[in-house]
């Protein structure tokens, strides 16, 4: 009977990594100190190690952002200064979670037809689903880029789910120095 369960549904992807040094484009700032920002849009292979979903086919280009900071101040980062679109991480999860119902239906229409034997994998893939879709929900809103402040000496790494309709090969984002109240601005091309 394990043989039935073996297609069950099921969420694995990596933790985010960080973008190489090299590839950051680097901000001088007064004071001799700077700002690294980094961008990688996401491949299929990539969405698939780091979202265990292909966002792409569902409309969606992931753009990894890695900002970090190594100045005295503290910068705002917001979506609204970043000159794409970005979708929410509960519209890119709703794209891409497995159908619970639709498997559940499935595997019961077979248990009808065979004596009942696919009922225990109709309840067992549907818990699953509904597993596999909570985990993805979590962490995509963990992973996704919000509205936040870079602390002085600190790194952050987010995605941006950009519609693909939207998508630049450079954009622009601006952060704020919290401390001069100085918008600062930057031209962005992912490797």
């Amino acid at each position: 009977m394990s043989f039935l369960v073996t297609g069950c549904a099921s969420y694995r992807a990596s933790c985010l990594e960080n973008l190489p040094i090299h590839t950051a484009t680097v901000y001088p700032l007064p004071e001799n100190q700077e700002l690294r920002i980094t961008a990688k849009t996401f491949s299929k292979t990539d969405c698939k190690k780091y979202l265990d979903r292909d966002v792409i086919a569902k409309g969606y280009r992931p753009v990894q952002l890695q900002i970090e900071n190594t100045s005295d101040s503290d910068y705002f980062f917001s979506l609204a200064r970043v000159s794409m679109p970005c979708a929410t991480p509960e519209q890119v999860a709703d794209a891409v979670h497995t159908s619970t119902v639709g498997r559940a239906v499935g595997y019961g229409a077979a248990a009808v037809f065979t004596c009942g034997l696919f009922a225990i994998p109709a309840v067992v893939d549907g818990c699953k689903s509904a597993k596999a879709n909570e985990q993805l929900d979590h962490d995509f809103l963990t992973k996704s880029a919000r509205d936040q402040v870079i602390a002085p000496h600190s790194r952050v790494n987010m995605l941006m789910f950009v519609p693909k309709s939207c998508y630049q090969k450079t954009f622009s984002l601006s952060l704020i120095d919290q401390s001069k109240h100085k918008v600062r601005s930057f031209q962005i091309t992912p490797v």
